[in-house]
């Protein structure tokens, strides 16, 4: 996570006080290393970079406050309440976490840590029951609201460590979707045109003449369909210079590919959304939901961690054992 520590350039907003030049390096390696052999490279990233990171700090700073995860916050707060099954799964959560261990081990006089929580909010709709104004009343459709997959990413010590980690996440998941997405395009261009060059080949041994007219028709019909589908697909790489302009397009265009939507739902204890109007007790529960590229949107939370919630590493042993045993 260092890609953007070191000294500020003049003239740029970097998170965590990033060199800007340092920054479009970090870029190239991660998107396309030929990319240098262009010139002045590095002089067309400088502001489409800086735009990116201009936006993510905004994005990062309107992040809800750090959440406390511990047994007595499990009961009170209701963001930990709807995050996690019970106190015994959320102790799992970052106990089990390697970075957490890590950080906690390499620091031993920090009574908590400070990191990311990225979780998947699934709804799923059933049969329930529902108070309709002072009745209870069966085989009501309700929405249950479930977090999963959750990953803890980036422990750090201290509210500032964890904003930064979060806008360096953010930051480089921006640089896989345009690798992933240029990529994508390269193998996609190959295969079409492979197909091209096959469906040519057929067609410039076919017979000619009576009896061979609808064999070539056919021929040069996907012929046609395939350089429809080369001229129609909406990223073309064929050169560096496309290359660079795409990488130059997506930083420069960020609110295109990166939104951080923060939102509230209603759920009651056992974690059904409630509606507009229902007269069931509920909470609201502050989401704060990260999108990046085409990806899925994740919900993200600044959490913090108390060393003493931290369960016995050798728990987790045992547990390893047992299962290597079945």
């Amino acid at each position: 996570e260092g890609v953007l520590a070191g000294e500020r350039d003049v003239g740029g907003s970097q998170p965590c006080g990033g060199a800007l030049t340092g920054t479009v390096e970090h870029v190239v390696d991660e998107t396309y290393s030929r990319l240098r052999a262009l010139p002045g490279y590095s002089r067309r990233l400088k502001e489409p970079v800086a735009e990116t990171l201009r936006y993510i700090d905004s994005l990062v700073e309107g992040v809800p406050g750090a959440i406390l995860c511990s047994r007595s916050a499990f009961r009170e707060d209701p963001s930990v309440n709807a995050f996690f099954v019970d106190p015994k799964h959320m102790r799992e959560v970052f106990s089990g976490n390697a970075e957490v261990r890590e950080f906690l081990d390499s620091n031993p006089d920090t009574k908590e840590c400070w990191a990311v929580l990225y979780m998947r909010r699934d709804e799923r709709r059933h049969l329930g029951m529902s108070l309709v104004g002072d009745a209870v009343q069966r085989d009501v459709m309700q929405t249950a609201v479930s977090f999963t997959d959750h990953q803890v990413v980036a422990p750090g010590g201290s509210e500032d460590e964890a904003k930064c980690a979060l806008k360096c996440r953010i930051f480089n998941g921006l640089l896989s979707f345009i690798r992933n997405k240029a990529d994508a395009s390269k193998t996609l261009a190959m295969d079409l045109e492979n197909r091209l060059k096959s469906v040519r080949g057929r067609l410039s041994h076919a017979a000619e003449g009576e009896g061979h007219q609808e064999l070539r028709a056919e021929l040069q019909a996907k012929i046609d369909n395939l350089e429809l589908k080369l001229a129609q697909q909406d990223l073309r790489l064929a050169s560096l210079e496309d290359y660079l302009d795409f990488v130059a397009y997506v930083l420069g265009n960020p609110t295109e590919y990166l939104s951080n939507r923060t939102c509230a739902i209603r759920l009651s204890r056992m974690g059904i959304k409630l509606e507009d109007g229902s007269l069931e007790a509920g909470y609201e529960v502050p989401l704060s939901e990260v999108r990046i590229g085409s990806q899925e949107s994740r919900v993200g939370a600044l959490v913090r961690f108390p060393r003493s919630e931290l369960l016995p590493q050798q728990d987790f042993l045992t547990r390893a054992d047992l299962f290597l045993a079945l």
